[in-house]
């Protein structure tokens, strides 16, 4: 089953050099402290329990409901983070003692994007990653299904043309038992479509409803409608680079059934 969703990095991977090389790691503790808290949901997510689901909506909660305002925002300060990321590691490279001016490095990016900490954007990364992956499964399923209906359909209509070739009576009976053997090996063949899928099936909806509470509707209409924007972002591609894998990469998948 091809797995749709595609994990958002929270930006605390840095967080143990942070406070291994600064000055005052204590004050750095308190600051990474609600990033820390959703690192453990975020590893604890592959079975979440009701406990989890609620810490993680007290954690987030400050930042309120995604909008637009804050998507663009979120957007804009990827795309800096991105660019950042590049001359901070190179910077590190050439301070390795300045593990606290680094994270103020990162904060400052965050800032210019918009977000008024490091923490505030952590807390809308997590929130953008959740909706993220089930808008990324909500599609990811509906052009499975698609292309498994449409696979089903042209095995039938294989079917179906045998079928009528074994009532024609003007067809030997030897070319008959030829067609027998074919038509009971596409018979098979969509059994084998219809229990893969119904197979698959019964995981995706549990991932979904693993993920389902760590988000909502909006949040996740809100993700698709800024799709183009945020792939560009995930994943360092333009939009035309994103097209051409796009046209690459299975187009049976938009099969409309």
């Amino acid at each position: 089953m091809v797995d749709f969703r595609l994990r958002v990095t929270f930006f605390a991977c840095h967080s143990p050099d942070l406070i291994r090389m600064a000055g005052d790691p204590e004050a750095i503790m308190k600051r990474l402290l609600p990033i820390i808290i959703l690192s453990v949901i975020y590893l604890h997510c592959g079975n979440p329990t009701e406990a989890l689901y609620k810490k993680y909506h007290e954690v987030v909660s400050s930042v309120g409901e995604l909008d637009d305002t804050k998507m663009q925002k979120y957007i804009k300060t990827m795309r800096i983070l991105r660019q950042e990321g590049i001359n901070f590691q190179k910077w590190l490279e050439q301070n390795p003692d300045g593990g606290k001016d680094g994270f103020n490095k990162i904060e400052s990016a965050i800032q210019e994007g918009g977000f008024e900490d490091y923490a505030t954007f952590v807390k809308v990364n997590a929130k953008v990653a959740w909706a993220w992956n089930m808008a990324q499964a909500e599609v990811g399923m509906e052009k499975q299904k698609n292309l498994n209906e449409a696979s089903q359909d042209m095995t039938q209509q294989g079917i179906d043309m045998i079928d009528q070739q074994l009532a024609d009576p003007n067809i030997p009976e030897e070319t008959k038992a030829e067609l027998r053997n074919t038509r009971e090996q596409l018979v098979s063949q969509k059994q084998v479509i219809k229990d893969t899928w119904d197979e698959n099936r019964v995981y995706a909806d549990w991932a979904m409803e693993v993920v389902g509470p760590l988000t909502n509707d909006k949040e996740v209409a809100l993700v698709k409608k800024y799709e183009t924007e945020l792939m560009e972002v995930f994943t360092g591609l333009s939009k035309e680079q994103i097209q051409q894998v796009h046209e690459l990469s299975m187009p049976q998948l938009e099969l409309n059934p």
